[in-house]
This record gives C-alpha cells, sequence and structure tokens, in this order.
C-alpha cells in the first residue's frame, strides 16, 4: 500500500503555510488552463459556487468574469487569507466565504456554476470525486456548469533514475548500522518527481475516470496490460491526471509538463527487466474518502506476463 503521507507530510496543516498557496498561485499553466475555462463557462449574473477555494484566486476571476455572486468554501485555515484578499480588492458584498467541509454547507440558493481545484497529485486523493458529486447533486441548477468537467488517472510503466537510486536502494549500512529494513518502508511509498518522455516504457492508460457529468458512479479498481515499448529496467509506476475543465481546456500533470503537481512514482521493490513487446500486468485499487472516514488507500500491484 503506497502511503499518501509520504505525499502530504504531518504537519499541523500544510495549508497554513503561504508557501504551498504560492506554489499553486504561481503555477502558469494552471492559472492560465482555468482562467480560460471561467471565460467559456461564466456569464454575466451567475451564481458560482467555488469548492476548496484556498486563498480564493478561482472565486475571483469568477467575479471578474461577471459573476454575481460567489459562494467560496474551505475548509483550511487559508481562508482567512481569503478574506484579507477579498477585502482588499473590493470584492467582499459579492463573496460568502464558508469556514467548513462543503458538504456540511447549506447556501440556501442554487448555482449555475460549480468550480473546484481539488485536484491531487494522484487526481483523487483530496476528496474531489465525493465533494463535488454532493456539490452537483445539492447545489448545482438543473442547467448548470461543473468546472472541471472530468479527470482521469493516467498510468504507465517506467524507468525511474532518480528517486529510486536516492530514496528506495540507499537504504543500507550506515556508520556500521544495518538500516535496510527501512527499505521496504520506502517501497511503500508515493514520490513526487519529474519525469520525461524518456523514463516511459510504455504508453499510458487510463486507469480511472470521473466524469461530473454523468450521474454519481465511483468505481475505482481496475487492472489494464501494457506493452512495453523499449527494453530496460521497469522499477514503477508514473501517474499523474488529465482534467477536462471545459470543452476544448485540457489542464495535465503529466511527463514534460511544468507545473507545481509534476508527476507521482510508484516504486516497485525489485526491478523488472523488459525487452520490446513484454507484457506487463497492473492492478490498483483506491479507497476514497468519505465523510465518516477521511482516509485515503492506494495500492497496486505489478506482474510480467509470459505470453
Amino acid at each position: 500500500m503506497l502511503d499518501p503521507s509520504e505525499l502530504f507530510p504531518e504537519v499541523p496543516n500544510i495549508y497554513e503555510f503561504p508557501s504551498v498557496h504560492a506554489g499553486m498561485l504561481y503555477d502558469k499553466e494552471r492559472l492560465d488552463k482555468y482562467s480560460a475555462a471561467i471565460r467559456r463557462v461564466v456569464k454575466e449574473g451567475d451564481i458560482v459556487a467555488d469548492i476548496g477555494t484556498g486563498t480564493g484566486l478561482l472565486a475571483f476571476l469568477c467575479l471578474k468574469a461577471g459573476a454575481k455572486r460567489v459562494h467560496a468554501i474551505e475548509r483550511s485555515p487559508a481562508i482567512k487569507w481569503a478574506k484579507e484578499i477579498a477585502h482588499k480588492n473590493k470584492f467582499g458584498n459579492r463573496i460568502v466565504f464558508y469556514e467548513e467541509d462543503s458538504r456540511n454547507c447549506d447556501l440556501g440558493e442554487k448555482v449555475n456554476v460549480v468550480i473546484s481545484e481539488l485536484i491531487g497529485h494522484i487526481a483523487f486523493e483530496e476528496g474531489m470525486a465525493e465533494s463535488l458529486f454532493d456539490a452537483k447533486e445539492r447545489f448545482l441548477a438543473a442547467d448548470g456548469i461543473m468546472i472541471p468537467e472530468s479527470v482521469e488517472l493516467k498510468v504507465a510503466l517506467v524507468e525511474e533514475n532518480e528517486v529510486y537510486p536516492d530514496c528506495v536502494d540507499c537504504w543500507d549500512e550506515i556508520a556500521g548500522i544495518d538500516f535496510s529494513t527501512m527499505r521496504e518502508r520506502a517501497i511503500k511509498a508515493c514520490y513526487l518527481t519529474s519525469l520525461g518522455n524518456k523514463n516511459l516504457l510504455s504508453e499510458p492508460k487510463t486507469f480511472f475516470m470521473v466524469d461530473f457529468r454523468e450521474s454519481k458512479g465511483l468505481s475505482l479498481q481496475g487492472s489494464h496490460r501494457f506493452d512495453v515499448c523499449r527494453a530496460g529496467k521497469v522499477n514503477g509506476i508514473a501517474l499523474w491526471f488529465e482534467a477536462s475543465l471545459s470543452p476544448n481546456v485540457m489542464l495535465s500533470s503529466g511527463p514534460e509538463k511544468k507545473t507545481h503537481w509534476r508527476q507521482c512514482f510508484a516504486p516497485i521493490s525489485i526491478p523488472i527487466t523488459v525487452t520490446d513487446y513484454d507484457k506487463i500486468s497492473v492492478d490498483i485499487d483506491m479507497k476514497l474518502r468519505t465523510k465518516e472516514d477521511d482516509s485515503f488507500e492506494f495500492n497496486f500491484c505489478m506482474e510480467k506476463k509470459t505470453i
């Protein structure tokens, strides 16, 4: 089982640190794509709900696009900064803040647009699917629009050359003391890294897609067989997301993309030597967050197939 705490270290609340928000706010790809989607979707006089508003950027962009009112919902301490920024920019009379989980909110009216950027490094670990399906059911007008429309989790076989030697194979003897048992812990973790197409040993496949335009129905168990595209050593899988924010506006955290998300690398214990057209089977199982259980689990296994 991969441990999301490796992605999000145990601190009082990571969203209490301005640096965390700076990484998101100054992500040009993220800003450009969400701005384009908002310009396409938000119309003069619209009512908008922003789920997980953070420091308020998407809410403010919706107001600038002509929204009459935005319901900005955020359960982290960042909401106090969003309020200050709203006041400084004179948005105060058009924005309503809620310091709680969106699933506990009562907006008192239906909205024309639900927008959110609860997209995690492996798409779903921040509770996006659960929160947005709830918002669609309770907040969105019958003819309303969701941003994003859909989100996919992409997976590919990789030969990763930085994290694996530095964070997995590094566990050995230190000062005459055997630390090799730490390798078992390192294998169960998930790491952020920057991968290029040169690292991929297969074409990517979509493991899971959540389409917020459709009725609620999540099945996050999947199995795919990959065709190896070149000789090498598979030492794990790469994971990233592709999100359709609105028609013709796509946001991706995949290889070669420069975003604050980067890609996730999930290692395997023993690398698998492969040649062209070998077959590798990968099974993935996710457990999503609920209101009753706020934990997230991600499990995977890999096997070389003989033909």
